[in-house]
């Protein structure tokens, strides 16, 4: 693609993959997860966003409307995956799973945008070990601490915003918060020494 930015786009959707995958993580849940691979709900939100170039907003600091727009996109896959699913469960699992696509999904230009813009095989291969370790750690935290570490840490939103959502008051939100991402830090903490034995 010889549009300019191009390359600048695809280096900043790089830059935010491992934010990415943590936020479909929290809204996907279990049971998406265990019929999605958290990847193709990723690589579906790169394509949307490649798709949909022309809304992308201009790069700013810690790219935080790059992440606003990403998160639409990504609550929008999920809701299209869920959407497949039960297609496929009313249709006695003979649908397969697809998720909408554009064109651009099958002739490889989201892969030409990030071509060499990535990280190496092995820097790669420990992402995904770290990101394992993140989501088995996440999975065993209290329902009401994934919702606001997901809220608050993924989706960005603030303590007030999150308190109306979750039906708290804004200083329970904080604690809560406060509360969840330690339990997280001992989850992964467990899990590290529990590998290590």
């Amino acid at each position: 693609m010889s549009e300019p930015g191009a390359l600048e786009l695809g280096e900043r959707l790089v830059a935010q993959g491992r934010w990415l995958r943590l936020l479909l993580m929290h809204l996907a849940g279990r049971k998406i997860r265990a019929a999605i691979e958290l990847e193709d709900l990723a690589q579906e939100v790169y394509v949307r966003a490649v798709a949909h170039a022309s809304m992308v907003p201009p790069e700013e600091p810690k790219d935080l409307p790059l992440r606003r727009f990403l998160a639409k996109l990504a609550r929008s896959a999920v809701v299209d995956a869920v959407r497949a699913l039960r297609a496929r469960k009313r249709g006695g699992g003979v649908t397969p799973l697809r998720l909408e696509r554009s064109d651009w999904s099958h002739t490889g230009l989201l892969e030409s945008l990030v071509a060499g813009v990535g990280p190496g095989p092995a820097t790669e291969a420990g992402q995904w070990e770290e990101q394992a370790r993140l989501l088995a750690a996440y999975d065993r935290l209290a329902p009401d601490q994934r919702r606001v570490l997901g809220l608050r840490q993924f989706e960005g939103l603030t303590a007030a915003e999150t308190g109306r959502r979750m039906g708290r008051s804004e200083d329970a939100v904080n604690s809560l918060y406060r509360r969840a991402l330690d339990a997280w830090g001992a989850a992964l903490r467990g899990g590290a020494e529990g590998a290590a034995s």
